[in-house]
């Protein structure tokens, strides 16, 4: 998307980021005019109707935005860690119930964005192989920079007593739910380029949420109750 050849924005983050940020950009643009448009008449919006508008449109371009910027960068460098850790010999401690090598690949986005793989079961040693937060510039909280520049250079908050970000569990679920089937995809691309057979177990760093099949593209529904994988 083109920006009229005059056209600049104050912080040098959105300039540098232009492409990322210019359709959020207009869309707050035209509900703010709205906005303003209709206050003091009888079609005057509610402040909390206005945010939830807001909110709705960052939601939107948000989850269209976060695969690209985020994870597409990423791809081979995960790719790759997945090939060389299928590669990679290993001795368990105890046997495992499987006939296949199964992995634990786990993520942690909250505070900096880091991806690791290990054996899923107690291992005696495994090189340390995965995607951590040098190594990945924690895309995912520029992200969340991007837009909240955004917001304080259209100066909302001097419209509504809002904040963006106050709430982000939505915006966390879409980052689980992205990047969980963008792993997938690099886990059985690496599958395929090793032709090793092998499970893939994606989990969240500190235990919270869901397990998710990395071989099925799907939530382990059963995990917890399931004795196989424990």
């Amino acid at each position: 998307m083109e920006k009229s050849e005059n056209f600049k924005f104050k912080s040098e983050l959105l300039n540098n980021n232009f492409d990322v940020i210019y359709a959020t950009y207009l869309s707050y643009k035209g509900l703010i005019t709205d906005y303003n448009l209709k206050l003091d008449t009888e079609d005057e919006i509610d402040s909390r109707t206005f945010f939830y508008s807001l909110y709705d449109v960052t939601l939107k371009h948000w989850n269209n935005v976060y695969p690209k910027f985020v994870l597409n960068p990423i791809k081979d460098d995960i790719t790759e860690a997945f090939v060389k850790a299928l590669k990679t010999d290993f001795k368990l401690k105890k046997p495992s119930k499987f006939n296949e090598k199964i992995y634990f690949v786990y993520y942690y986005i909250l505070q900096y964005f880091s991806i690791g793989i290990k054996p899923y079961h107690e291992y005696d040693s495994f090189p340390n192989l995965g995607l951590k937060t040098a190594d990945s510039g924690d895309l995912n909280l520029l992200l969340y920079s991007l837009f909240q520049k955004l917001w304080d250079e259209l100066e909302i908050e001097s419209l509504i007593d809002e904040e963006l970000f106050d709430d982000r569990t939505e915006f966390y679920d879409s980052e689980v739910q992205f990047l969980s089937e963008f792993l997938s995809r690099c886990w059985n691309e690496a599958k395929s380029l090793t032709n090793i057979k092998a499970i893939g177990i994606l989990g969240e760093a500190t235990a919270v949420g869901e397990t998710y099949s990395l071989d099925d593209n799907k939530v382990l529904e059963d995990y917890d109750d399931n004795p196989i994988y424990h």
